[in-house]
């Protein structure tokens, strides 16, 4: 046990050339969408990676003995492998969550040692970003790439795929909630800057050329619904004790939340003052969905306020205290009416819904 916590504590690697790595992962990566364009079977593609790439790496590291950088394209290519089956995944579907649940099963094979030359010692498989497999290294940084990179081109339906795949992992408090950073990023682009409902020019396809200005409410609002039904207590507790565990450039507010009273109290991360601006709009983009007639976008926004509400309530969240405390500009914000007593907001929301059921009959 000595050995192994004076291996744990040693200094960690500085990994391989930036170039070379990228060179090669950008080939690995168009021979998987290539792959996946001629048509292969995303079972075999989960496959190859869940038991092919995940022992490729651990048998170079305890056997063959290869130094812990040579496996750090390996890595790359194992996360970009789950990128792809979790976006081509239907999200709704048992294959979607065994997608995230192959995630588990490999950060809980443990740490990966190997004897050191010599009587004495273990060494440990220690990348920049922690130890395989525990940590998962790569996981999040690639991911939120992924994210940031990818998500304005996909099509809608790949979009929700891995917006949920993203959320449902972080659920799981992988990474040490360091996943929820791309929640951040999404709700900056959905709910922080100003963007149309639906001005009707969008597509659901695919398009390599779209710019994020390009994309309406009704294709982002899916997403954040989804990240508050699969991972909403997580947001709302790291809101709590505002975390902001991230890069700046992922934590930073948007345009709209910037000038926003509540950023004013805390403008970085998750606060419980930004989850109230979210709420806040939320609410806003109901009513506009509503006089619009945008009856998709309506219920997206509804099913998350009431979820976020709903958690707010269930958890006694920091949030209400919060609330409780802000001035008077504050409390006199129609759209945060909801927070002076969330239990009834949550009974008249429900009984708003049952009159809407029975008025369709």
């Amino acid at each position: 046990m000595k050995d192994l916590r004076e291996a744990l504590l040693d200094p960690s690697p500085k990994g391989i050339s930036e170039h070379t790595l990228s060179e090669t992962v950008a080939r690995n990566e168009e021979s998987v969408r290539q792959s996946i364009a001629h048509g292969e079977d995303l079972e075999e593609l989960r496959g190859a990676a869940f038991h092919n790439r995940t022992w490729v790496i651990s048998d170079r590291f305890c056997n063959v003995g290869d130094g812990v950088d040579s496996l750090e394209g390996y890595l790359h290519d194992l996360w970009h492998m789950y990128y792809q089956v979790a976006r081509h995944t239907p999200h709704e579907t048992p294959k979607h969550d065994r997608v995230v649940l192959d995630i588990l099963k490999i950060q809980g094979r443990g740490t990966l040692t190997r004897p050191v030359p010599g009587l004495y010692g273990v060494d440990i498989a220690r990348t920049v970003e922690g130890t395989l497999w525990n940590d998962l290294p790569f996981l999040v940084t690639d991911m939120t790439k992924f994210w940031v990179d990818n998500a304005v081109k996909l099509s809608s339906a790949h979009r929700i795929n891995f917006a949920s795949f993203l959320a449902k992992l972080a659920a799981t408090r992988v990474s040490k909630d360091k996943m929820c950073q791309i929640a951040l990023v999404l709700f900056r682009s959905a709910l922080e800057e100003p963007r149309e409902l639906n001005t009707g020019q969008g597509s659901d396809q695919e398009d390599r050329n779209r710019d994020m200005r390009e994309l309406d409410l009704v294709y982002l609002l899916p997403c954040v619904s989804v990240w508050i039904k699969e991972a909403g207590y997580n947001l709302m507790q790291l809101s709590d004790v505002s975390w902001n565990d991230c890069p700046s450039a992922v934590g930073e507010g948007g345009s709209m939340f910037v000038e926003s009273e509540l950023e004013k109290r805390c403008p970085y991360g998750f606060t419980p003052w930004r989850w109230m601006y979210w709420l806040k709009r939320l609410y806003e983009i109901r009513d506009e969905a509503t006089e619009a007639k945008e009856e998709r976008l309506e219920e997206y926004a509804t099913d998350a306020f009431e979820s976020m509400l709903g958690a707010a309530v269930e958890r006694n969240s920091e949030v209400l205290r919060a609330y409780k405390n802000a001035g008077k500009e504050v409390h006199e914000d129609k759209y945060l009416a909801c927070l002076k007593d969330p239990a009834l907001s949550l009974e008249e929301l429900a009984m708003g819904r049952m009159d809407d059921a029975a008025g369709t009959e």
